[in-house]
């Protein structure tokens, strides 16, 4: 039996009819994470019922300092009532592409009554969402939404890596009760659709079927046009010199993204998009806070503790750049040279989390990608890898872990999977191959 089953294997739906039973040891990987996101969750849910008596009394003693509870579903909501605007980039200074509103509008149907009835009301986003929740119409949104995308989420995942069925079921169970994902619900953040179309890429970019392969090239497209950051996944085919098929993504993301203007108001709303955008991204408050992934929040943070000044000075802003240049660069180019697949997976997922300067916790679901990776091929990999891999997973899927709103050490466990692939690449293939040379 060949443990390591790749993403470059697969040939299309058919893979939804073929099982790739897991050894002994990856079985006993599955379900030490199994038992461990179960016992985590439990554990959330307590700390959470005392977190919130604790806000209560709080609350009633007239500190507002937990008053970021009623922003629990924020995002969803939000997005769903600027997808019902004319111009969400006008009227709501939205940042978010065209794509990634009008992908809640159906969902924003179901609500059409409850946002017209605040529509006349001047709410912050937290005060509309607190009002929002309220209302029947918004749990059936919200649960038809987490519903939908994790039956998605979950029954590609199963059809990619060619899981048996108690191993599926397992595995279900991990995706919906794992940190990224439950933070992401509780956001509900267009993020989740994202994740479906590259998992879809995945499924379909090796079928043997071209109709298949084009759709599935689409897919990544949709991903990168609802969170620009998937479109690294491309390094999949460029490292099996894809150059077409690269540059028909590259055309169709550049005209639908032009199109999806038309979604809204047209090119009037071009303009509007990317200063909200540049205003979103150039935030220091969000450069500054616990909650932000990016290298440029921790470089950020280290200018800060020496001197507030050079962090917002031109200094910080060359050296940030002059770094993310750097990191991306070698992302590339170890990620398109490498021979494996789990290298290859974890720089990917590692880019999309680490270069947007801006990057909350919601984009650690990309993580799922090279845990998946990380479980099929674990019976090849040296034991140093075995071992820090599982930690650096378990912590990263491990709930409780939510509730501090400070994830500097999350973001140390991405970088810590990104260098050990990338220096790995290096050493061992790239070095190897100029030796034998």
């Amino acid at each position: 039996m060949n443990s390591n089953v790749t993403l470059t294997e697969h040939r299309g739906f058919r893979l939804f009819s073929k099982q790739e039973p897991l050894s002994p040891q990856q079985n006993r990987i599955l379900n030490i994470f199994f038992y461990s996101v179960l016992a985590g969750t439990f554990a959330a849910m307590l700390g959470i019922i005392l977190y919130y008596v604790y806000a209560y009394a709080a609350l009633t003693s007239g500190n507002h300092a937990f008053d970021w509870l009623l922003g629990i579903f924020s995002d969803f909501v939000f997005i769903m009532n600027v997808s019902l605007e004319e111009s969400p980039y006008l009227v709501e200074d939205s940042s978010y592409p065209p794509i990634a509103i009008a992908i809640l509008y159906p969902f924003a149907l179901i609500c059409k009554g409850v946002f017209a009835k605040y529509s006349d009301m001047s709410l912050t986003v937290d005060e509309l969402t607190s009002r929002v929740i309220l209302h029947s119409e918004f749990w059936i949104s919200l649960i038809l939404f987490f519903a939908i995308c994790s039956s998605l989420i979950i029954i590609t995942v199963v059809g990619i890596y060619r899981l048996p069925q108690r191993a599926a079921i397992k595995t279900g169970i991990i995706i919906i009760l794992s940190a990224p994902f439950v933070y992401t619900v509780m956001r509900g953040n267009t993020i989740y659709f994202a994740m479906i179309f590259l998992l879809l890429f995945f499924l379909l970019y090796r079928s043997e079927n071209a109709f298949l392969r084009e759709l599935g090239y689409l897919c990544l497209v949709i991903a990168g046009l609802i969170k620009i950051y998937p479109l690294f996944f491309g390094v999949f085919l460029l490292c099996k010199k894809k150059i077409w098929a690269s540059l028909r993504i590259g055309i169709y993301t550049v005209t639908i993204f032009l199109l999806s203007f038309l979604l809204f108001r047209g090119m009037d709303d071009f303009l509007p998009f990317f200063d909200n955008l540049g205003g979103f991204m150039s935030n220091n408050l969000r450069l500054i806070a616990g909650n932000n992934l990016s290298i440029t929040s921790i470089l950020y943070k280290i200018f800060y503790v020496f001197s507030p000044a050079a962090a917002d000075s031109s200094a910080f802003g060359n050296i940030n750049l002059c770094l993310l240049i750097i990191v991306f660069l070698v992302a590339t180019v170890t990620a398109i040279y490498t021979r494996s697949e789990l290298a290859r997976c974890a720089i990917a997922s590692s880019i999309v989390i680490l270069i947007p300067s801006i990057s909350y916790f919601y984009v650690l679901i990309f993580m799922l990608i090279p845990f998946m990776q990380f479980l099929r091929s674990y019976d090849d990999l040296p034991k140093f890898k075995q071992r820090l891999y599982l930690v650096l997973f378990l912590f990263i899927f491990f709930t409780p872990f939510i509730l501090p709103k400070n994830f500097i050490i999350h973001s140390l466990a991405v970088i810590t999977i990104f260098v050990t692939e990338c220096a790995g690449v290096i050493k061992n293939e790239m070095i190897s191959k100029l030796r034998k040379a």
